[in-house]
This record gives structure tokens, C-alpha cells and sequence, in this order.
């Protein structure tokens, strides 16, 4: 199987190819110390991925998702079976901005994406966000609530799934998850250990409850669902009408799409989320932490607010994914890192990106 990722600059992509990195070295037996660890940690990375399985990353350069000529040119290149898009603006409070740049990015782009697929008969594995829900619910958001975004950002990725949903039905594959973060680029968790080690006093929103998600599970998660598809081609679940398998499809995606949440178990603040930062950072480098001297102040979104002069992005005050349909259809122990809660999870980014140092 032939694979092609776009937006290979950012934090998922680079996920994605790393773990074919590893997947690719540990049949060889030539995985570093940090691969090995990886390993431990996430044991299905070489069952996902199989031996002759292709897989190349595209940077806007070679693939801009906004341009039907560049998007041929690099299907002409590659000859993919299956597109991940994991390029996106996720500037939430820039959209606000400049929505016509957002939209173009986060909607027209995956338009376009699937017609290309469409006309070479391609799948198409698309990630949303937690943000095309407006925090009403109060517990954890399925793939059967509907979505109502708060923002410029939030509506711009709903349109997107719901053109790629339209265009492609069962070829596509729509994975919304949750506060994404690695040892790979700028995302909240690198922020925040830069900031605890320069700043004295540091004020975190602690209003807002999502889901922190590291992207090496989620890659590992969308490998294992195309590996999944792939081998049920054919199969009699496949060949269902698309009337019979509907029934666990939101009811604001058009056609057969397939819909999945991913997230880490269990939810909390990012002030929550930075306090744990803090003290997993002292637990694994003790020596060079000791010196931190960085007080946590929670505050309010409001708070925030008052801070900035342009108005910024609303945001759900909840925006948990509950990803028991994924985890369930891909039959994840319950003791896989997979499903693991979000404190194990982060627990895990760090040590790996510690073994990298």
C-alpha cells in the first residue's frame, strides 16, 4: 500500500513518518535506544505497518492542498492508494482575522483533495478537531452529538469533513481528536517546558477542559484503521449497502463517511495539563529542573481575554472526545497506551523526547 501525507512539515506528520521510521528499523534490527523505547511504549507500531507499505510526506511545497495542479503533480509523482491530510490552519485565533485564509485551508483544500481522489479512486484519511463542538455537553463528545463550532476555525474544519464526507462517502475516513502534542515543533507541551524553565510566574486558563492527546498514538491509531479498511475490502461488512452502515455516522456528515473520535482517556484543564507538565519534567531530569522556580496561576478565560486587545477565538468551555468506538473497533486493550489516560500518555511524550536529548 502506497500512503502520501500532506502537510509533512507539522507535529502529526512528522509522527507519522517517524513511526514508519521505527516500524522499518525494528524489522531490521537497527532501532536506536530512543526507537526501542518507542517501542516499548507503543508495541503496535510494527503491526500496523506493513513490509512493503510506502509512505512519503509532502510539505506545502511539493503539495499545496489549495492548488488542483499541485495535488495532481504529486498524485502523478507518488501514485498513492491512501491520502492523510494532515495539513490545516490551526491559528484559532488568527482565523478570526483572517477567515477567508482559514477557510481556504480548512475547507476549499479538502475539497479539493477529494475530488482528486475521487477521480483516481483514492482513500482519503482526513483529521478534524475538537473544536467543531460548543462545549455544551458535559461529558465526553461522540461521533453521534452534533457539532456546533464557536469559531471561525471550528466551522471551517466542520465544512471541511462535510465536503470530503459529500465528495467521497466510505472512501473517506474523518478522525477528530483533541489537543494535540509532541516532542516534534510548537504545541502547548513544548511551550509551556520553555516557559517553566524562563519565566518566574506563569498564568494558565483553567476553564476549559479538553483532551490531551500525544500524536504518536494518534498515528498510530490512523495506521491501524487504514490497515483495517484495507484488509476488509471485499470482505461481506464492506459490501453492505451504505443504508446499514450509517447507524454510528453523526447525522451532520453527509453519505457513508467514516467518523471516528481519538483521544487520550479522561480530560482536564490547561492548567491541569501544566501543572502535570511541570512535575513529569522534574521527575525525569530532576538535576536540571531543581532550578525552576516558576509559579502556576490559574485563571479565566475572561481573564485572558482582558489581557489581549483583539478579540480572541471562542472556545467550547468542554471539548473531551470519548473514543470508545475507535478503541473498541480496533479492539485496543484496555492496558494499550493507546487507551491510556491523558497523564500516562503525556508521561510517555516526555520520556521519549528525553531519550532523543
Amino acid at each position: 500500500m502506497r500512503v502520501l501525507i500532506t502537510g509533512a512539515a507539522g507535529q502529526l506528520a512528522q509522527a507519522l513518518l517517524s513511526i514508519v521510521e521505527v516500524a522499518a528499523n525494528a524489522r531490521l534490527n537497527t532501532c536506536s535506544s530512543s526507537q526501542r523505547l518507542l517501542l516499548d511504549m507503543l508495541p503496535e507500531i510494527t503491526e500496523c505497518i506493513a513490509v512493503d507499505d510506502s509512505v512519503k510526506g509532502f510539505v506545502k511545497e511539493q503539495l499545496d492542498i489549495c492548488c488542483s495542479e499541485s495535488i495532481q503533480n504529486a498524485f502523478d509523482e507518488f501514485a498513492p492508494d491512501v491520502v492523510i491530510n494532515c495539513a490545516a490552519y490551526n491559528a484559532v485565533d488568527n482565523a478570526e482575522l483572517e477567515p477567508v485564509k482559514a477557510i481556504a485551508i480548512n475547507e476549499q483544500g479538502p475539497k479539493l483533495l477529494a475530488l482528486a481522489c475521487k477521480a483516481r479512486n483514492l482513500k482519503l484519511v482526513h483529521i478534524s478537531t475538537d473544536f467543531v463542538f460548543d462545549g455544551a455537553l458535559s461529558t465526553a463528545y461522540t461521533e453521534q452529538d452534533l457539532a456546533s463550532p464557536l469559531s471561525v476555525y471550528g466551522q471551517s474544519k466542520l465544512n471541511g469533513e462535510r465536503a470530503i464526507a459529500e465528495i467521497l462517502g466510505s472512501d473517506a475516513m474523518i478522525i477528530r481528536t483533541s489537543w494535540l502534542y509532541s516532542c516534534w515543533g510548537t504545541n502547548f507541551v513544548t511551550t509551556m517546558q520553555r516557559l517553566l524553565a524562563t519565566k518566574e510566574r506563569l498564568a494558565v486558563i483553567d476553564d476549559q477542559t479538553g483532551s490531551p492527546t500525544w500524536c504518536e498514538a494518534l498515528a498510530v491509531v490512523i495506521f491501524k484503521l487504514i490497515k483495517q479498511k484495507s484488509e476488509s475490502e471485499g470482505s461481506a461488512a464492506s459490501k453492505m449497502p451504505a443504508t446499514a452502515r450509517r447507524n454510528d455516522v453523526a447525522s451532520h456528515l453527509p453519505n457513508s463517511a467514516e467518523l471516528y473520535h481519538y483521544a487520550a482517556a479522561e480530560s482536564c484543564t490547561w492548567f491541569e495539563l501544566t501543572k502535570q507538565i511541570k512535575r513529569q519534567m522534574y521527575v525525569i531530569d530532576s538535576d536540571n529542573c531543581a532550578s525552576f522556580t516558576c509559579e502556576l496561576e490559574p485563571i479565566t478565560s475572561e481573564t485572558w481575554q482582558s489581557w489581549h486587545q483583539a478579540r480572541l477565538a471562542t472556545r467550547p468551555v468542554q471539548s473531551a472526545l470519548c473514543a470508545v468506538k475507535v478503541n473498541s473497533q480496533l479492539m485496543v486493550s484496555e492496558h494499550s497506551m493507546l487507551a491510556a489516560p491523558w497523564q500516562q500518555q503525556l508521561q510517555a511524550m516526555l520520556q521519549y523526547q528525553a531519550s532523543l536529548s
